[in-house]
């Protein structure tokens, strides 16, 4: 894929207005590191979603692997109407390009605090029970998430580990995989520990009374239950839900944007800062563009799928942190980040849904996989957000803000942020680093 990209330049592909499309094996290269992980990681945090489809939309498994109110019918034409408000107001925001001029007054002290509360928010979230009947999942599986998390972390952030990556190719392999090996592990030792069991997935293979063999070639491929999906809840079998559904959806619509738009702060600064250390590929980053494509996205996602939330904002950070992670060691680990980011969202995870013994293997260690890709992604917010206060009154909003988002709201969080910044640094809270900041700078 080198010889497709001048060194500086932008990776090729074909334009389209804004956007710009690349096409697998032609534009982009398949990343095996980025496709194993998809394939396992994030096909076993996709499902995690599935069982609340199953029991707010009463969806077969089949149904809820393809995608308040107390009926079904109201819940879906009530999270339909959040869906297309969202696209809405995305497609709105970008095509006025109000939402890039919005982006460019929030001051440097609040982009780093709602990274930072982004951050503390996906930790926290791990230690809150999910229910009044269950419990965190940290409670759930304390051996199984700190295992992985420990291995996860030592081979995705260790300096001292990055010297013997250069000596070891072994090393540098199991490094490259990023997630995927802490979370085998967590796989291997749950049992042991009586966190995991496979008691299900056997049964699955073998009669429990009689020891036959029960799996026959047909049971091998999975079916997605797309042709329900379309003609129980798709936009255009179901029609647009009615104006009351509107008008309630329309404050979680707001709501959703404000989080989107934290999402949008958090990504540019998770791919900026690995764009740094790769002065070999230009990324063209383009906020106005990010709006356009959530709004169609959601759009089309109303109208074939209904009502799909859990996908509402731009960015899963967990995977982009690992895209990021292993992009900025340079061109020879991954020669676009376009790559790794297909390989990571399109190559894998499609593969993993029509196998059923993937998914029967998966199916007791979904939490786990959500945990691990949420407590990294965590890890990753607090060393970008802190990165970019330069001063110590910075420094401080940045951990004031982050509390503010993780106990409260995002939408407090940046009132809160924005008058504080202005408050107490003024035209500074906007302005580059430069000489007249370095009493402001000063270190205690």
């Amino acid at each position: 894929m080198s010889r497709f990209r001048l060194h500086g330049t932008v990776q090729p592909g074909y334009r389209w207005g804004p956007f710009t499309l690349r096409v697998p094996f032609i534009h982009v290269a398949v990343e095996i590191p980025e496709l194993t992980q998809g394939l396992f990681i994030a096909g076993a945090t996709g499902l995690s979603i599935v069982p609340l489809y199953m029991e707010w939309w009463g969806m077969s498994f089949e149904t809820a692997v393809a995608i308040q109110y107390e009926s079904v019918s109201e819940r879906t034409a009530f999270v339909t109407a959040v869906v297309l408000l969202v696209g809405v107001i995305f497609l709105v925001m970008g095509a006025s390009g109000f939402g890039y001029r919005l982006l460019n007054l929030v001051p440097r002290a609040l982009k780093a605090g709602i990274i930072l509360g982004a951050g503390m928010s996906a930790i926290y979230g791990e230690f809150v029970p999910r229910s009044d009947v269950s419990a965190s999942r940290i409670e759930t599986f304390p051996v199984c998430i700190l295992v992985a998390l420990c291995l996860s972390l030592l081979l995705m952030f260790s300096q001292p580990l990055e010297h013997w990556k250069k000596r070891s190719r072994s090393i540098a392999v199991l490094s490259s995989l990023g997630m995927a090996p802490g979370f085998f592990l967590a796989m291997l030792i749950g049992p042991w520990v009586g966190e995991v069991s496979y008691k299900k997935l056997s049964d699955y293979f073998v009669e429990p009374g009689t020891g036959e063999w029960l799996l026959r070639p047909a049971d091998i491929f999975f079916s997605p239950g797309f042709g329900q999906l379309f003609s129980e809840f798709s936009l255009l079998v179901q029609g647009m839900p009615d104006l009351e559904f509107f008008a309630a959806a329309f404050p979680v619509a707001i709501a959703a944007y404000v989080i989107g738009f934290g999402d949008i702060i958090t990504g540019t600064a998770i791919v900026g800062h690995a764009a740094r250390e790769r002065p070999d590929e230009k990324i063209p980053i383009d906020e106005r563009r990010t709006h356009l494509t959530i709004g169609c996205r959601n759009i089309l996602q109303a109208i074939f799928s209904g009502p799909f939330f859990p996908l509402q904002g731009p960015l899963w950070t967990g995977a982009t942190v690992v895209v990021a992670e292993r992009y900025r060691r340079g061109r020879e680990d991954m020669d676009s980040i376009f790559g790794g980011i297909f390989s990571y969202l399109m190559f894998g995870i499609p593969i993993f849904y029509f196998v059923r013994p993937l998914l029967e293997l998966f199916r007791p260690v979904l939490d786990v996989a959500f945990s691990l890709t949420l407590i990294l992604t965590g890890f990753a917010c607090a060393y970008i957000a802190l990165a970019i206060p330069q001063n110590r009154i910075e420094r401080a909003l940045t951990v004031l803000i982050g509390m503010v988002i993780m106990y409260f709201s995002t939408f407090l969080g940046l009132v809160v942020g924005f008058v504080a910044s202005v408050a107490l640094l003024g035209r500074r809270a906007w302005k580059k680093n430069t000489e007249e900041d370095s009493i402001l700078n000063t270190d205690f």
